[in-house]
């Protein structure tokens, strides 16, 4: 598909929100509900500016480039917390692209190159773009700023870091003393307590873990004896608390160390929070089916519930009726392709077991509730789509989401759409799907891909309710976006305030598989500008 795109640097998408904590390059203000750490700004593209990448690249992946590569290259390191890529040595336009406090990439030359809009020089990196080296870049990786960032640099994987719900929380510069702590936390209460937020929380408090965190990892170099000896970059390093996390906000964490009898969290911007005033969040095992490992074939089944879901077959009297057997939650099973309707219930043949149904109601008033849920292969392309190329195609009343190259599937999975239920035609985009909670309908290419990013709902840095570092988040319109929930694992089920929740697992997995690909050492990457074609996300009702 050649289709001119909209780039845009996204915002964040949470269950009760979606967008991006940070100002995107140019001062555009972020968007939406839900938001990521990137962005909110647009721009149309035209056809002649988007460099395609070979049809090799659709089966590359992303999982290599979140470490850089042990070699002796020069490299420039980021600071941030917005170190921006540019294009041309220019801040005209939009970026390209982004990288993360931290961690660097290598630079295609060390010659430094004059432009406007830099106090420092630009750097031409590798593949492509420039870094200015101001305030929020270094060439020097020995720089203590730096090399504390880097000390909690994302891992590779879904589980870039560990996760904790926040019941409210002093983030110190430094571990403090016991009569320090006692002073700073007394508007806190008690510690290990933990009380339900109300109805505004419903879905961001289902992973966590009735256990404390335990110490797992050695002190900070930086953190030892109580000091700090590493800088704190734009933070009051004079100050000993440096922020406070709400109560209902998500923590990423990169250490749990032991220091005055007491647990403590290291976060990737190298604050200190005291474990036993947030929560561990469990992690999620879902994932969907890939159909390169399985011989599991299109038209499946899927049981979205969280409870076994009845088998059926026919008994001495002919009518349909419970086994004793289920269908596992959150799993698939094939089906025939023909359906049966009986008592009110619409029945599905078990391909590989005859005999045996599983059903669902009949009553088109309760599609939206459900348990059973249908996913059947495309027999058509999109419009546009070449027979070589992905897409992706999402289903909100089914909550089903399917990868394919051309007509062939690749994978399929379940994801959490908008609790609003389906949008009505009427609805404007994006406040209206912002205000309802629902997810936008239309042929979206992917406009700006992020591997870890704070999201929330408010513009500049956020104080009211952020989800720490949330990975893998590609956006299909800002504020929309397609993204990992860590905070849930009741994926099928409508639970986003507009975005598309995906499981870590199959996260990871869609951001390596779809276009553009995120060059080595870069932490976010936008559509066109030479940065190649982008994969194409179809969403419907069903």
């Amino acid at each position: 598909m050649r289709t001119p795109l909209a780039l845009v640097l996204p915002l964040v998408c949470f269950t009760a929100a979606c967008g991006s904590t940070g100002s995107p390059p140019n001062d555009l203000s972020d968007l939406g509900s839900e938001r990521s750490e990137q962005a909110g700004a647009s721009e149309s593209l035209n056809k002649d500016e988007i460099k395609t990448e070979p049809r090799a690249a659709a089966h590359e992946t992303n999982a290599k480039s979140a470490e850089p590569p042990k070699d002796d290259r020069p490299r420039i390191g980021a600071l941030g917390p917005h170190t921006w890529i540019w294009k041309k040595p220019s801040r005209d336009g939009l970026a390209i692209g982004k990288m993360r406090i931290g961690t660097s990439v290598p630079l295609k030359s060390t010659q430094p190159v004059d432009g406007p809009g830099c106090k420092g020089k630009w750097y031409a990196i590798e593949p492509r773009g420039y870094v200015c080296d101001d305030n929020t870049a270094t060439l020097d990786l020995e720089d203590p700023w730096y090399k504390a960032l880097a000390y909690s640099a994302p891992k590779p994987g879904e589980w870039p870091y560990r996760y904790a719900h926040s019941n409210g929380a002093p983030m110190y510069g430094r571990v403090p003393t016991p009569d320090e702590w006692k002073n700073a936390e007394r508007e806190y209460g008690p510690v290990n307590t933990w009380k339900p937020l109300g109805a505004w929380a419903k879905g961001h408090e289902e992973n966590i873990v009735d256990e404390p965190i335990k110490a797992s990892d050695e002190v900070p170099y930086f953190l030892k004896d109580g000091k700090r000896t590493a800088p704190g970059g734009n933070y009051n390093t004079a100050a000993l608390v440096w922020k406070r996390i709400p109560a209902g906000s998500m923590l990423a964490y990169s250490r749990a160390f032991e220091m005055h009898g007491r647990v403590w969290l290291l976060t990737p911007d190298t604050m200190v929070v005291p474990a036993d005033r947030v929560s561990h969040m469990k992690l999620s095992t879902f994932q969907g089916v890939h159909f390169d490992k399985s011989d599991m074939r299109l038209p499946f089944a899927w049981n979205r519930s969280k409870e076994p879901l009845p088998k059926y077959k026919r008994g001495a009297d002919g009518k349909l009726a419970p086994t004793g057997d289920t269908l596992a939650p959150k799993t698939p099973v094939e089906i025939g392709e023909s359906q049966i309707e009986e008592n009110g219930m619409v029945f599905f043949e078990l391909r590989k077991e005859p005999g045996l149904f599983v059903g669902k109601t009949a009553d088109a008033a309760k599609a939206l509730d459900v348990e059973l849920v249908v996913t059947r292969a495309a027999t058509a392309l999109p419009k546009g789509i070449e027979s070589d190329e992905k897409w992706l195609e999402a289903k909100i009343i089914n909550g089903t989401l399917t990868a394919y190259v051309g007509l062939e599937p690749v994978m399929t999975t379940l994801f959490s759409p908008g609790k609003g239920g389906p949008p009505l035609p009427t609805y404007k985009f994006p406040e209206d799907h912002s205000k309802y909670a629902t997810t936008a309908l239309g042929n979206f290419p992917l406009e700006w891909k992020e591997r870890v990013a704070t999201m929330s709902n408010e513009k500049g840095e956020p104080k009211v309710l952020w989800f720490t570092d949330v990975p893998h988040q590609q956006y299909l319109r800002a504020p929309l976006a397609m993204h990992v929930a860590y905070w849930h694992e009741d994926f099928g089920k409508r639970k986003s305030a507009e975005c598309l929740n995906v499981s870590p697992l199959d996260g990871q997995w869609l951001f390596g598989w779809t276009l553009p690909v995120l060059p080595e050492g870069w932490n976010a990457v936008g559509a066109g500008q030479g940065n190649g074609e982008s994969t194409v996300v179809f969403v419907g009702t069903k």
